[in-house]
């Protein structure tokens, strides 16, 4: 009696996967490398590492929302970009800022006692930064919206508290990255 053995052949096939993945992702990046691509906004290489933030401007009715909005996007630019906050006359690049739209919208009505029960508050901004040389690096239009529910304890002032960090967020991401 012969006993047939058989061996299997196959080898792993994730092990193989992956070592094509990791090749591809190389050669992609070195092919956008050598295209002249690059990621971000390019202002380190236009040598920008310190900026001024200029007084925000408010071109609507809501008061104060531009002061917020300064110190939010402050914070923010500390936070979260590798460029430093500086003084007019040393900074590489000054950023000026004009809330330039706010709307609050009603979305679902209430009763007397409770008259919005879900709400909206939009805004626009305007930005730009400017090199020391008057040359505009980056010119842009960001919008943002925050939404409010009263039934869960959210209100006007909430949404506008959310909707200035947001807008922050925004401004900080665009001078990082060509959004």
């Amino acid at each position: 009696m012969t006993q047939s053995t058989t061996q299997s052949t196959t080898q792993p096939t994730t092990r193989c996967s992956a070592v094509r993945v990791s090749l591809l992702a190389a050669g992609l990046g070195a092919l956008l490398a050598g295209c002249g691509y690059t990621f971000g906004s390019g202002l380190e290489q236009r040598g920008v590492r310190s900026i001024a933030l200029s007084v925000v401007g408010n071109e609507t009715y809501r008061q104060r929302l531009e002061a917020e909005l300064g110190l939010a996007l402050s914070r923010q630019i500390h936070d979260s970009t590798g460029l430093v906050l500086a003084d007019r006359g040393t900074a590489d690049a000054t950023l000026h800022v004009v809330l330039s739209e706010a709307h609050e919208r009603t979305l679902v009505t209430g009763l007397r006692t409770d008259p919005v029960r879900e709400g909206a508050f939009e805004a626009a901004v305007r930005i730009r930064l400017v090199a020391r040389d008057g040359t505009v690096l980056i010119e842009r239009r960001l919008l943002d919206r925050t939404e409010f529910r009263s039934p869960i304890g959210e209100d006007l002032t909430s949404a506008r508290n959310e909707l200035v960090e947001d807008l922050a967020r925004k401004i900080a991401l665009a001078l990082q990255s060509d959004i």
